[in-house]
């Protein structure tokens, strides 16, 4: 799905990931998802407010220590990405991040107020926050936290959730050949849930675990990836075949 890295992540792009001269882009046997191999900073190919629901778990921050390095990594993702998620998500559709928090040795970051406060400055208002534990943990400090934040755009209304979004699960196995761990498909079910109806986006597509549940519970589906052998390996977990 929208995974976390299991080595050391960054939002910044490789050239040969961001700029490749032929965009390769698989297909479900149902026509009714679509994985596109690319950069997710830009997606032309998306319809303006054609998106109902954008789940995503960006690569967790786990390089540089401090507030400094954390709050470029939030600057990063609200500005070079976020920006293009407001214009394909539709008015009163939701925006789910799924993002870790990380220990530096002394304190926690609170990566969650980061990334709200940044979100709420480029038009962003925070409906929902929820916590998934990793329980066991595999971090070597006890329940590595991860934050579930719901996010529409600014001045729409939402019901807040009836009940609190709190799971204790442990990290899922990770998929065969896939370098990236993922979210438990319980979450992400969970979630979409709660969500409008509609077309589902997952712009770090990963392992492809938003696309396997949209799939099952009969929603139309788009995951962007841009590591060409990753999507490989979703394409195969997921039995797309590949556009001509």
């Amino acid at each position: 799905m929208s995974d976390h890295y299991s080595s050391t992540p960054s939002l910044q792009y490789s050239n040969h990931l961001a700029s490749s001269a032929r965009l390769v882009s698989y297909i479900s046997q149902d026509n009714k998802g679509r994985l596109l191999v690319r950069d997710s900073r830009t997606l032309p190919m998306i319809a303006t407010g054609s998106v109902a629901v954008i789940l995503t778990s960006p690569p967790y921050w786990v390089r540089g220590r401090g507030r400094a390095s954390a709050e470029q990594y939030v600057r990063q993702l609200a500005t070079q990405f976020a920006r293009e998620w407001r214009r394909v998500l539709a008015p009163r559709g939701d925006l789910w991040l799924v993002i870790g928090d990380r220990h530096d040795g002394n304190e926690w970051i609170g990566i969650d107020g980061l990334v709200a406060d940044r979100f709420r400055q480029t038009g962003w208002t925070l409906h929902a926050k929820g916590f998934w534990a990793e329980h066991p943990s595999t971090s070597r400090w006890d329940e590595r936290v991860n934050y579930l934040l719901r996010f529409k755009k600014a001045g729409v209304r939402s019901v807040p959730p009836a009940a609190a979004l709190c799971w204790r699960l442990p990290l899922p196995m990770l998929p065969k050949g896939s370098l990236w761990n993922g979210t438990p498909h319980r979450i992400v079910q969970d979630l979409l849930k709660l969500s409008p109806p509609g077309r589902v986006l997952d712009p770090f597509f990963g392992s492809g675990t938003v696309g396997l549940v949209a799939a099952r519970t009969g929603r139309s589906w788009i995951g962007v990836e841009r590591d060409p052998t990753q999507a490989r390996v979703a394409a195969r977990r997921l039995r797309l075949k590949q556009e001509s």
